[in-house]
């Protein structure tokens, strides 16, 4: 029996947790690391804190913004949710149009594959949550496993659930379920979409933390460089600058002919 959340649905949580991480871009080109990072979880925003290499997740649900911050690389990325929406459709409208254009074909399935695991789907979805003892599996039209893992009966997922939602993480069916898991995912596979990357996140422990998350945890990150999303915005068209025009100086062209003339006089 799935636990009610009504009491935990304002609970902060703070977490730390071992976790491998691959990400497929829409070239299928794939990137994998593990590391220990803090998720912290304050009302509707979410903080993720790679505690390995420094890089932070940042999703603040009443400003409706989100950041992606490296510190090593001296850099952040920064979007509205209504310009990530934006992007997310535009990318999406242009595959969902390629594969139109070769109907009953490997590519098709493949262009399908790719568009459902970017959470675009032809049709609403049919999502079945199953649950055995602390055990839970969120399985989509009947054969993808979207989370199969252990959740913690006594932390709401509920800021987490909210959080990634908002950024388009997974289909709003698939986030409706996962409101019902009864807790905090730990200890599983969990796959769900990252701006145009499509990721499969494998925690292999967790350990929760008493008392509030660190402030600095969701304070949009400082003194660093802000480029474009990785995969989300193309850079921006660069024009080379119009050279500047020369004038002519007639008088220096006659200075110079007139002392060729001279050189060349017997």
């Amino acid at each position: 029996m799935i636990l009610p959340l009504l009491a935990l649905a304002l609970q902060d949580v703070v977490l730390e947790r071992d976790v491998s991480v691959v990400t497929l871009d829409l070239l299928g080109r794939r990137g994998e690391i593990r590391r220990r990072e803090r998720v912290a979880v304050r009302g509707k925003d979410l903080a993720i804190t790679d505690l390995t290499f420094g890089e932070r997740l940042l999703v603040l649900g009443e400003k409706r913004r989100v950041y992606k911050a490296d510190p090593q690389a001296g850099t952040y990325s920064e979007l509205s949710f209504e310009e990530l929406a934006k992007l997310r459709q535009t990318a999406l409208d242009e595959l969902a149009a390629c594969r139109a254009r070769v109907p009953g074909t490997s590519e098709e399935k493949d262009l399908t594959a790719l568009l459902e695991g970017l959470e675009r789907y032809e049709a609403e979805p049919k999502v079945e949550l199953k649950a055995t003892g602390a055990r839970r599996e969120l399985i989509v039209n009947g054969d993808r496993v979207r989370l199969a893992a252990e959740v913690d009966p006594t932390v709401s997922p509920l800021g987490y659930v909210e959080a990634l939602g908002a950024i388009g993480a997974f289909h709003p069916a698939v986030g409706a379920k996962l409101r019902e898991l009864g807790g905090f995912p730990g200890k599983g596979t969990f796959r769900y979409a990252l701006f145009l990357d499509r990721v499969i996140e494998t925690v292999d422990s967790v350990s929760v933390k008493a008392g509030p998350a660190p402030a600095a945890d969701f304070e949009p990150p400082q003194g660093l460089r802000r480029v474009p999303p990785p995969g989300v915005w193309r850079d921006a068209e660069r024009k080379p600058p119009k050279p500047p025009q020369v004038k002519k100086s007639f008088g220096e062209d006659d200075g110079d002919r007139k002392e060729r003339e001279a050189e060349n006089k017997p």
